[in-house]
């Protein structure tokens, strides 16, 4: 039997040539030029890109969306080539020009200060990338997890912006070695950030409900921070109006000690990470960047 391809391929689009004509364009124009080409641009995007646009039609239905939905896909559409704009923004200029407000960060300075690794879970909403360029701190390196078939272009200018953060990349590789550097980081007392809420790579996955019907989350770093016993806090930057985001920092815990099994705390943490994820989805609807059909990917 063949291989199953995975739904989403995990690269950025619009090739080398396209990101590179967009960081060209960002040495010489302001960001808002951009949104107003973009505004232009994504009614031909929507029309030559329907598995995009009926995936995000699907997710909007599950979030509770009945009446004009091509509204809400456009904008859907239209804030995440706006974010995409931003992290090119920030790659031209070498220099972050966007503001954020912080929610609950108390627990991720304490963290921060501690002697302890710690792992961040992210997801594909809002700009989670960007929290990276936020993060200036010289405690603990960030090691960020990222699709290792990008670009050489993109993965080039995301080091280049990241090197003066006290941040790192880790590439997913087909031969898993990516969680032996991991791990070591872990050990190490480092952060290490991974995307939690896309399958790629490692088919191992636990189906928990979200929005109402059971999706696929894989096990990678929950199972980590569960076998190294290392806390676990989500970060979302979501956008807002202008040039200003919105962090926020969730605890993902549980009572470790009500399980036996370093699986079932793994389990326990992705639950709880699903319904935080829940909720930020709930107060930034447009905000999920998914494009693939999320609910049909089968069942463990």
């Amino acid at each position: 039997m063949a291989e199953k391809k995975p739904a989403w391929k995990g690269t950025t689009g619009g090739g080398n040539f396209g990101q590179k004509a967009l960081f060209i364009l960002f040495r010489c124009v302001n960001i808002r030029v951009g949104y107003a080409i973009l505004a232009f641009i994504i009614p031909f995007y929507l029309l030559f890109s329907r598995k995009a646009f009926l995936a995000i039609k699907d997710y909007l239905k599950h979030n509770g969306f009945r009446h004009n939905l091509v509204y809400h896909v456009y904008k859907n559409h239209f804030l995440f080539g706006q974010m995409m704009m931003d992290r090119f923004y920030i790659f031209a200029r070498k220099k972050n020009i966007f503001k954020s407000r912080i929610t609950d960060w108390d627990e991720f300075t304490r963290l921060l200060n501690g002697p302890d690794g710690f792992i961040i879970s992210g997801a594909h909403v809002g700009n989670f990338e960007i929290c990276g360029y936020f993060m200036q701190q010289d405690l603990k390196k960030l090691n960020a997890v990222v699709f290792g078939g990008e670009s050489a272009f993109i993965q080039a200018n995301r080091a280049k912006a990241l090197s003066g953060n006290t941040a790192d990349l880790i590439p997913v590789s087909t031969d898993m070695s990516h969680l032996f550097v991991i791990k070591s980081a872990l050990e190490n007392g480092d952060i290490v950030s991974m995307p939690c809420d896309r399958l790629f790579g490692s088919a191992k996955s636990f189906t928990v409900p979200f929005l109402g019907t059971p999706a696929q989350f894989p096990m990678g770093a929950f199972m980590m921070a569960a076998q190294l016993n290392v806390p676990m806090v989500s970060l979302y930057v979501m956008k807002e109006r202008g040039l200003m985001y919105h962090t926020i920092c969730k605890t993902v815990e549980v009572d470790r000690s009500l399980y036996k099994t370093s699986r079932e705390i793994a389990f326990a943490l992705c639950k709880n990470y699903v319904r935080q994820l829940e909720e930020v989805v709930k107060a930034y609807p447009h905000q999920w960047f998914n494009f693939y059909k999320f609910w049909n990917n089968g069942t463990i």
